[in-house]
């Protein structure tokens, strides 16, 4: 992949620079040369460009001479700074500047458009310098008044047990870890029997419970962050005048970037906020997903964090790093990420998507699922594929063949590692799939990856990926790194099969030895999802919140699941004896 550097070019010579921002590369560069016919194309980094800084963005385009540059996504919905990005011209040095998406959607801006664009970046300019102003007061001012954590309705009558909040504007519910987490919760409380209402900037699909959308009327902006903080208090003020005469038991809202919504409204009605953190955004911002405006992002999670009465985390890491911060004990609680056990099951329709997708019966399919972002450890995936395909003979049986599901900023990367795999059938990448499919996707397969990686400053893992209890309730063994959270939740040789974080060579072999060994492969596969029912489903994970919520009357429920495991224990055992 192209660096972002000069590239010399001869007065013939017509070149458009491509900068996929998400979505399928080989897509984005088939319709590049649909559109600019002639034209060679130069592919830019993505992940070089996110992690030089504003200075290196502005050095960086520059540099660049040439027909076009085009931004590539896989739906222009996810454009969320067109003005900032039609201005780009002025830096760059290409004739235009254009977006492109995967259904062939194209907008086009050269200099003469920028006479157009100048009212309404004037009006967005300003409307985005009195957010920021407005908010760093408001901000300063919350931090200084110290606001403190609302009291619990512990065994209290309600009219709703929990109003949850959804208010990122720019935040699409599509496939991945945060989808299977709002969902799986979601429909963790209805089965536990709980009355929610969810309140979100966008409608909610299959989440059980009545949701009132609540929309962005801000239509000028050039700075996605400006744009989210003047939407979380209109958000919250909506919210308020919807809910204000309604007896509630808590409030509930994911922590964000820039997500302050559940704090105002826990201050304003007087209400407990359940606050689901699954780490700090100011730590993220640092180390793997940069970020502007940072001091506003400090305060933001400063004051989410303060007006918190339960602040829900995902592993020990999480807790201990908050009772450093001067959090108390007794806010948190640790609940990590779950499954739906009867939607992640064995026999889901995974002999005809192996034939859908090409496999044949002997074929040994390794799957990754995931985002391919910093933290999934796929460079290392890449080169554990790369080393393994490289050394086995092409006769070799029984035939490994990868399955590589997502996208992210480093999929172009890895895709450029694989590419002679790619070639050969050996690597399919998939690209984002709906997520109903995952399902028979995970079934169809016979090893599924987990290749996190450490942390970049050495501190502990503290997430609590996702698709490990999906992968778990599958009954197919995982090959996982041997990391802190991970480490707690898998043993090695018992649910799955743990190998150092980091290491290419571990994780080629450990894939080597369990495609050579369908038995251990089964045995692992029984045991992970027999380790998953007895504690890690979403309706166990929403009963220890509505618990720690003060809901008395669920003390005596029984979690569900743990009714239903000795039923799916048997089925999962005459499901494997059958696939045997």
């Amino acid at each position: 992949m192209g660096a972002l550097r000069a590239i010399p070019m001869t007065k013939a010579e017509r070149i458009v620079f491509l900068l996929v921002w998400s979505g399928n590369v080989v897509q984005a560069e088939k319709l590049v040369c649909v559109r600019y016919p002639g034209c060679r194309i130069e592919i830019l980094s993505h992940r070089e460009l996110r992690e030089s800084g504003w200075k290196g963005q502005v050095r960086a385009l520059r540099r660049l001479r040439g027909e076009a540059l085009v931004f590539y996504f896989s739906s222009l919905e996810h454009l969320h700074e067109r003005l900032l990005f039609a201005w780009s011209g002025i830096l760059h040095r290409c004739g235009e500047t254009s977006f492109i998406d995967s259904a062939g959607r194209m907008e086009r801006y050269r200099r003469t458009d920028w006479i157009s664009l100048l009212p309404g970046t004037i009006v967005a300019a300003l409307h985005d310098l009195f957010s920021f102003f407005v908010n760093w007061v408001a901000l300063q001012l919350l931090r200084f008044v110290r606001p403190k954590p609302m009291q619990l309705l512990s065994g209290a009558e309600c009219d709703l047990d929990v109003a949850y909040l959804f208010p990122s504007p720019f935040h699409r519910l599509g496939p991945g870890g945060a989808m299977s987490h709002v969902r799986g919760f979601l429909g963790g409380l209805k089965e536990q029997g709980a009355t929610c209402e969810i309140f979100a900037s966008n409608s909610f699909v299959d989440t059980k419970f009545a949701c009132t959308p609540i929309r962005s009327k801000r239509r000028f902006f050039l700075f996605w962050e400006a744009s989210v903080l003047s939407y979380n208090w209109s958000f919250a003020r909506r919210v308020r005048k919807a809910i204000a005469s309604r007896r509630i038991r808590a409030l509930y809202q994911r922590h964000g970037r820039f997500v302050i919504a559940g704090a105002l409204l826990s201050q304003w009605l007087r209400l407990p906020l359940i606050l689901e953190f699954n780490g700090f955004e100011v730590w993220l911002a640092k180390h793997w997903d940069p970020s502007r405006f940072t001091r506003w992002l400090k305060l933001c999670e400063e004051v989410s964090i303060a007006s918190a009465s339960v602040i829900v985390v995902v592993s020990e890491v999480l807790r201990a790093d908050l009772i450093a911060k001067g959090i108390e004990p007794r806010r948190i609680l640790v609940n990590p990420n779950a499954v739906d056990p009867q939607q992640f099951q064995p026999d889901s329709g995974g002999r005809e998507r192996r034939a859908r997708l090409g496999f044949d019966q002997e074929d040994v399919v390794v799957t990754f699922v995931g985002s391919f972002s910093y933290w999934h450890g796929v460079s290392v995936m890449a080169e554990a594929i790369r080393l393994l395909l490289l050394e086995r003979d092409a006769a070799s049986q029984p035939r490994i063949r990868f399955l590589l599901i997502g996208d992210g900023p480093l999929c172009s990367e890895v895709r450029r590692c694989l590419k002679q795999f790619e070639e050969s059938g050996s690597v399919i990448f998939s690209g984002i799939i709906p997520h109903d499919d995952v399902v028979s996707h995970l079934d169809a397969s016979d090893v599924l990856l987990s290749p996190h990686v450490p942390m970049p400053d050495g501190r502990p893992f503290f997430g609590s990926p996702t698709k490990l209890f999906e992968y778990m309730s599958m009954a197919k063994p995982i090959v996982a790194s041997d990391l802190d959270q991970i480490a707690s939740v898998l043993r090695h040789n018992d649910t799955a099969w743990l190998v150092p974080p980091g290491s290419a060579r571990d994780l080629a072999s450990a894939i080597e030895t369990l495609a050579a060994d369908p038995k251990t492969r089964m045995r692992l596969g029984r045991r992970a999802r027999e380790s998953v029912l007895q504690g890690h489903t979403w309706a166990h994970n929403a009963l220890q919140i509505l618990l720690k919520a003060g809901k008395t009357d669920q003390s005596s429920r029984p979690d569900s699941a743990d009714n239903d495991a000795g039923l799916h224990d048997e089925r999962t055992s005459c499901m494997l004896n059958r696939q045997a």
